[in-house]
């Protein structure tokens, strides 16, 4: 008996350190970015000679074959005048137990963060971005 616990709780580790996330219908769908350093949007990301830049929005799409969409905007205030832009980017993504990383298809910076249940979260340049589905 004592045998087949070992055997048991050694098959059971071997199968659960694969670290990949079984299944593509972890991670696929919509996430929306929904604070940053704790602060919900819109984020102001600088301030300077009076204009100001801030998030408004953001969301990742990620699909079955392994690749992403983002899209967001940002809106900038400058002597009572308001520009608002539109940024995206697609790509690829790799998960890794609860790592996920991307891959920007025009060769940009990636990104790496963690997912875990229906939450990513991103720490770069001193924001740390968390997106929900």
């Amino acid at each position: 008996m004592r045998k087949f616990l070992i055997a048991l709780i050694v098959a059971s580790s071997v199968a659960c350190s694969s670290g990949a996330v079984t299944g593509s219908s972890t991670i696929t769908g919509t996430y929306r970015l929904r604070s940053i350093n704790g602060a919900v949007l819109p984020y102001t990301t600088s301030t300077s000679g009076g204009a100001t830049t801030e998030i408004v929005d953001d969301q990742i799409t990620f699909d079955q074959s392994s690749t992403y969409s983002e899209s967001g905007h940002t809106r900038t205030t400058a002597n009572s005048q308001v520009t608002v832009s539109t940024n995206s980017q697609s790509g690829s993504y790799t998960l890794q137990g609860n790592a996920i990383s991307l891959a920007a298809a025009n060769g940009g910076s990636g990104r790496s963060g963690t997912i875990i249940n229906d939450r990513i979260t991103f720490v770069e340049g001193g924001l740390t971005s968390v997106f929900t589905k």
